[in-house]
């Protein structure tokens, strides 16, 4: 009542709730949200190094076995009814004052078997922008190892003109899951390339 905001009730049980691990945000990297970092992480170097604007990216929970598996059913199985586990972490995110919320959309073939885009599914809940839009890839990450990952071309594009993005002065991009940062420094290029100029953030899920 306090907050003019829909109240969330949880969808996980205790039993449940704790089988996830949650990042402590006060020890992880400032730049990427690795757990555990006192400072910036080897891949957050890395990226400063090549000149690419940290996202500042927060992670919720680490992708340990429990949320490997739950990963597995919502994305790989379809089990679209999972994408409600965490609404209540996905509620506090308005507390990102100011910030407009662009969800990193899926393949367009990946929906096709899917029937729904699993970060829309799960973000769903915020005041969404698409404003970008992805290309069919030939593998998707979650098949590739590390070393491929950093190799990933480019597959985003805008699809909004500067005028539109520039009426805010922060996006915040939103997926599930942060590994080496590709996706989500991709997304935030094409952004930029696309006249942006204000700053980009991320929160994923699962970092």
């Amino acid at each position: 009542m306090i907050s003019l905001q829909p109240l969330i009730d949880e969808t996980l049980c205790n039993q449940c709730r704790e089988l996830f691990a949650r990042i402590d945000q006060q020890r992880c990297c400032p730049d990427c949200g690795r757990a555990e970092q006192t400072g910036r992480c080897r891949d957050c170097l890395r990226w400063a190094q090549l000149g690419v604007p940290a996202l500042q990216n927060r992670g919720l929970y680490l992708y340990n076995d429990a949320m490997k598996e739950l990963i597995q059913q919502y994305k790989g199985i379809g089990d679209y009814n999972l994408r409600t586990c965490f609404a209540a972490d996905v509620e506090r995110l308005r507390m990102v004052r100011g910030a407009t919320f662009v969800p990193l959309p899926t393949e367009a073939k990946h929906f096709a078997v899917r029937g729904f885009d699993p970060v829309v599914g799960l973000f769903g809940t915020l005041p969404l922008k698409m404003w970008l839009a992805k290309a069919d890839t030939e593998q998707p990450q979650a098949q590739k190892n590390r070393a491929a990952r950093l190799r990933t071309p480019q597959s985003f594009r805008c699809v909004v003109p500067a005028k539109t993005l520039n009426r805010t002065r922060l996006i915040c991009l939103l997926d599930d899951l942060y590994t080496t940062g590709t996706t989500l420094h991709h997304a935030a290029a094409a952004i930029r390339d696309a006249g942006y100029s204000g700053k980009v953030i991320s929160r994923t899920l699962i970092r």
